[in-house]
């Protein structure tokens, strides 16, 4: 039957806040990417591969033989107390010892961004985030019509100094940021990890400027080399709510993630998460209960770490192979990400058409940026594609920067600023 569409007959009642809502250019791709013959270094994906499908299917029949009832019940908003307990452990492995009455389990870490967005966010205030930053976050936050400032990274994370100017000048001006999120470990898109003397210095600013911290560690605990640091909550656990995730080390299908925040900020959250679901599944809380108090979820993310540490590797020889003169990328010691720059003429959103001809897919760098900047910047996924897959893929996108780049010598681009015209691209 053919798809009919129409003027929408609702807009004139639809609230104000939906005029700000954006697609998630990531999410976007990923119908495009599922293509069998596309190589997508495109999404985030875990490689869920590594779970046995046997074990899980074991334990979810013990589940349903030991629990049935309840787990197809309602359950409490705050979560799984044997969860929480479960969770607390994971949260101990990276060095921040938290009380598991004050984890709260929520459907995914992107709920607690969407709760935080709600009960702080007023239309006009300013949040500060990294630029760039997580995509996920960023379309949270601007549905609440804030007006969202990015300070920049370099390979030390967050630039503290630039920071404390904003700040200062902010407080100067009478204004108060409602809090700045950050990723401080393995960054997404950035691939950065938040160095021990930047971290000091941002927790100096948080006590100096009375500044809330939003503290999301997804990749925390895949490391592939460098030294473990110390989660921001631990050093300042009243003025930071930490956010974190399963969907890394278990099943993103699950959809389960958790927050610690402080108790006020708690309270807030619960009544938020409440009135936008009563609870997190009661099912997949005890399917993943059952999961880490029953197997060896560390050895597994052991083998998680040498699978992303080789695809890791591979996809920055492939880079140095391949990718041509002009171009850089980020080093990360962790995660899933690799964060690559080309020269300020090029758009990556602009080129991504000819790289899906390539049969080749990524994320332009624009939609990670608070203020749609960044144009010349892309992100390369390593977690899910095989090593083969990623070889390839770099050596066709190579083909395709490299057809950019001589197109944009070609029209005498090269020595301005600023990405080709539709017009000088018809034109060549």
């Amino acid at each position: 039957m053919e798809k009919r569409y129409e003027l929408d007959r609702y807009a004139a009642v639809y609230a104000m806040r939906t005029g700000s809502m954006v697609s998630s250019e990531v999410r976007d791709l990923l119908s495009v990417t599922e293509r069998p013959d596309i190589i997508s270094l495109a999404g985030g994906l875990p490689y869920t591969q590594i779970m046995n499908g046997e074990m899980i299917s074991t334990l979810f029949a013990k589940v349903m033989r030991e629990e049935c009832a309840e787990a197809l019940q309602y359950g409490p908003t705050d979560g799984l107390a044997r969860l929480k307990k479960e969770i607390a452990g994971i949260m101990a492995a990276e060095g921040l010892e938290v009380h598991p009455e004050d984890v709260v389990i929520t459907h995914g870490s992107q709920q607690g961004l969407e709760l935080l967005s709600k009960i702080f966010i007023n239309p006009g205030d300013v949040i500060l985030t990294e630029s760039p930053s997580y995509v996920g976050a960023l379309n949270s936050f601007v549905s609440y019509q804030p007006r969202m400032e990015g300070v920049p990274l370099d390979g030390q994370g967050l630039d503290t100094d630039l920071l404390g100017k904003r700040l200062r000048a902010l407080a100067v001006s009478g204004e108060r940021p409602k809090f700045l999120y950050v990723v401080p470990n393995f960054h997404n898109p950035a691939g950065v990890t938040m160095s021990m003397e930047r971290r000091k210095a941002l927790l100096q600013l948080v006590r100096e400027h009375e500044l809330l911290l939003i503290e999301d560690n997804p990749y925390g605990l895949l490391r592939f080399e460098g030294e473990s640091l110390p989660p921001l909550k631990s050093f300042e656990p009243e003025s930071v709510v930490y956010l974190g995730t399963l969907s890394k080390i278990l099943s993103a299908g699950m959809r389960l993630g958790w927050f610690v925040a402080p108790a006020p900020i708690t309270e807030k959250l619960l009544l938020a998460k409440q009135s936008a679901d009563l609870c997190t599944s009661s099912l997949t809380q005890r399917l993943a209960h059952a999961y880490f108090a029953t197997q060896d979820w560390r050895g597994v993310i052991e083998k998680l770490v040498q699978i992303y540490r080789r695809r890791r590797n591979t996809m920055l020889e492939a880079l140095e192979e391949f990718f041509p003169e002009g171009t850089s990328w980020t080093h990360p010691e962790g995660g899933f990400f690799v964060w690559a720059k080309l020269p300020e003429y090029v758009n990556t959103k602009d080129m991504l058409a000819a790289a899906i001809d390539q049969k080749v897919a990524y994320v332009p760098g624009m939609a990670f940026f608070p203020d749609r900047s960044g144009a010349n910047h892309m992100r390369l996924n390593f977690s899910y594609p095989s090593e083969e897959q990623i070889w390839e893929g770099v050596r066709r996108l190579s083909l395709v920067i490299k057809r950019e780049l001589k197109l944009a010598r070609s029209l005498g681009l090269a020595d301005r600023q600023g990405p080709p015209t539709d017009a000088e691209r018809t034109e060549e």
